[in-house]
């Protein structure tokens, strides 16, 4: 499937920054995301470089997707179908190549990608990998997209620093902030609420919030190492 480097690597030199991978939502793909982050990239397009995938799943648009979106497909998503919440060996297998062509710093990902993104860590916690070092969950649900774990397994609590961000006006909130709530150690995630729906905010003062929040995960993280 495409991979598609965004905006910060076209302005820098892609090898001398680090590396966020970022993973869209239901019913869009890459390109679609790309440009839905386009404001937070300008204004990270000095810190880092943004790694776009795609699903290997086809399926119909997401919400909001049409009109704006229409001729921008085909729209895809990582799992089999809309209700299936498991990470299929397809999507497991793109996120591995990825990760063995770049090192991540970060994971970001918005509403089924928060979910994936949410359960990539879940898993590297719980396997005692190493990998990113934080992650930006935007409009995501519960619980996060995991495979072969136990039932204890995953009920563990998230321990990498993160930033949850959801939309007040949002139809899954509640299922966004049960993710925060129940899925993270005390401390470990910041909760950002937005006065909006099911989408990346568009005014500058909500999209300098989270990349302040970007930054200092990105500051405090690359110091402990």
């Amino acid at each position: 499937m495409t991979q598609q480097v965004g905006y910060g690597s076209t302005a820098n030199n892609p090898t001398s920054l680090p590396s966020i991978l970022c993973l869209h939502g239901g019913g869009t793909n890459s390109m679609i995301f790309n440009i839905q982050t386009i404001r937070l990239q300008r204004a990270l397009s000095s810190k880092f470089n943004f790694v776009f995938l795609d699903g290997p799943f086809p399926g119909p648009p997401g919400p909001g997707v049409l009109p704006v979106f229409e001729s921008c497909g085909p729209f895809l998503r990582w799992t089999r179908s809309p209700s299936d919440a498991t990470l299929s060996e397809e999507t497991r297998t793109l996120i591995t190549n990825a990760c063995e062509k770049t090192e991540f710093v970060g994971v970001m990902g918005f509403s089924q990608g928060a979910k994936l993104a949410a359960g990539l860590l879940l898993e590297q916690q719980v396997k005692g990998r190493k990998g990113f070092k934080f992650g930006v969950l935007l409009m995501g649900v519960s619980p996060p997209m995991v495979s072969g774990l136990s039932e204890e397994e995953k009920a563990t609590r998230i321990n990498v620093p993160s930033v949850v961000v959801l939309g007040k006006e949002d139809p899954w909130r509640e299922e966004g902030r049960r993710l925060y709530d129940e899925f993270w150690e005390e401390g470990k995630a910041s909760l950002l609420e937005l006065g909006i729906g099911h989408r990346l905010p568009t005014l500058d003062f909500e999209n300098s919030m989270i990349v302040d929040e970007i930054l200092r995960l990105y500051s405090e993280t690359r110091e402990e190492t």
